[in-house]
């Protein structure tokens, strides 16, 4: 005789409201390869470091481009601050000149200015006793000649004489100062440029790419132009010093146009290299709206959300803890 049969029920347990919001798999935003719709308070949180550092590096070229300017405009008048921004000036106040009346020493005897500052456009000359009285109209690819400016400004009959070396040096000023101006003066617009097209690298790595080159170049232009600017005068200066004592010129390299082409070479390099790291790093719009990568709010939901769906944890660490 068989014994009872016993058939077992599997009850369902209730669900029971934990007061916790449960992330279905395939409803959740990091449940596969696309994405939800994204709002735009989510978008402007996940891209917010890219956005800063984007409009930062447009700052760095604005004041690249403000000091290029000051560069440009620096010595073409007699103005107040303008006048005081040259590259190089030459004192010949009390020159001695080589031949004429004897005993004759100064430059106002011999028909020259107390000194000659050089700007990127052309030159400047006054006296010491009542500063800049004269320039001379800007030129294009402006080089500074000292020898044909003091013979064109000699009395008759008076001469200087300049060492050989100073003389043999007039040839690389030419060069450089053409490369100097070319360099100044293209890298004035690429800056101002710059400032548009680096905000721009917020919306995708890919498109970051050719702004960071373009970035590179302008910076790379500044920084070429700063090298030939200090290493031509300061050259020159330490030329005249050797060779041009016993005339009693006295060569100066301006520190204030240097300082403001150190500020113009270093910002501009620093935002080029920054617009370069940009195109593999930081979240960028299209990253976000991909579903490639996601802002600091959305990791620390899909942290939530697998600490809370065994099938989500499933999902993504390959194994459900217990």
């Amino acid at each position: 005789m068989s014994g009872p049969i016993y058939n077992a029920v599997r009850h369902s347990q209730p669900q029971t409201s934990t007061g916790v919001h449960q992330v279905s798999p395939t409803a959740s935003a990091f449940s596969g390869s696309t994405v939800t719709t994204i709002t735009k308070s989510e978008l402007r949180d996940a891209t917010r470091h890219r956005k800063g550092f984007a409009i930062f590096t447009s700052f760095m070229f604005f004041v690249t481009m403000v000091m290029l300017i000051m560069i440009q405009i620096g010595n073409v008048s007699n103005m107040a601050v303008i006048k005081d921004l040259w590259f190089f000036k030459i004192d010949v106040s009390n020159i001695i000149p080589t031949s004429g009346k004897a005993g004759v020493t100064g430059a106002k005897s011999i028909g020259l200015h107390d000194f000659y500052q050089v700007g990127l456009w052309n030159f400047c000359a006054g006296f010491n006793s009542q500063g800049v009285t004269t320039c001379s109209k800007p030129t294009v690819f402006y080089w500074f000649n000292p020898v044909q400016i003091l013979l064109e400004e000699l009395l008759p009959g008076e001469t200087v004489t300049l060492p050989s070396e100073v003389s043999s040096y007039l040839q690389t000023i030419m060069t450089a100062s053409h490369a100097m101006f070319l360099a100044f003066f293209v890298t004035t617009f690429t800056s101002f440029l710059c400032v548009f097209l680096c905000p721009l690298a917020v919306y995708s790595r890919l498109s970051s790419i050719p702004i960071a080159i373009f970035a590179l170049l302008s910076a790379l232009s500044t920084a070429i132009g700063v090298c030939i600017s200090a290493g031509m005068w300061t050259i020159f200066r330490n030329t005249v010093n050797g060779y041009g004592g016993d005339l009693h010129i006295v060569p100066t390299v301006g520190t204030k146009l240097l300082v403001l082409e150190c500020i113009a070479g270093g910002c501009a390099l620093f935002a080029a290299f920054g617009q370069l790291a940009m195109m593999c790093c930081g979240t960028s719009r299209r990253d976000v709206k991909s579903g490639r990568r996601v802002g600091r709010r959305q990791r620390q939901e899909k942290v939530v959300a697998v600490e809370e769906n065994p099938a989500l944890r499933r999902r993504w660490w390959g194994s459900v803890s217990n």
